[in-house]
């Protein structure tokens, strides 16, 4: 059975989730969790309600562009048309129907947690203003889960 403060975590998760796809105007977006070398996805949010992963689990050394972000703690966006795509993310975009992605790592009680990914449909880069705005929500979010 699940903790009151597990279940509190998931609806902050799931707000989180939301207000990132609203506010970047993106597709779709999750989070995920990070245990060891694993990630396993525990948010998304789609507009239309589509399931993209959940529950899934990854290995992060699988995805070196992932591994960047969680051990530099700093956000990274690709989409399909960089000339230097990592092939295993560009993989996993073509299998969920997107062609941009922004990556950052979600911090609650000051370490990494977990994975934040912000998909988009169209090969539209995210910007700066996009990452700055994904941080702010990031940011109010490892607050309020303490």
């Amino acid at each position: 059975m699940a903790k009151t403060s597990d279940i509190r975590l998931l609806d902050l998760l799931a707000e989180t989730a939301r207000e990132l796809a609203d506010r970047l105007d993106a597709t779709a977006s999750s989070i995920s969790r990070v245990i060891g070398d694993v990630l396993i996805q525990v948010s998304e949010f789609t507009p239309d309600g589509r399931t993209l992963m959940m529950g899934q689990g990854y290995l992060v050394p699988d995805y070196p562009l992932t591994q960047v972000v969680l051990t530099s703690g700093q956000p990274r966006a690709l989409t399909l048309a960089d000339a230097d795509v990592d092939a295993a993310e560009a993989r996993v975009l073509r299998d969920l129907g997107f062609a941009s992605l922004l990556m950052l790592p979600l911090e609650i009680g000051g370490s990494v947690w977990g994975l934040v990914e912000v998909y988009r449909a169209e090969p539209l880069p995210f910007t700066a203003e996009d990452v700055r705005v994904a941080a702010e929500i990031l940011a109010r979010t490892s607050v309020r889960a303490g």
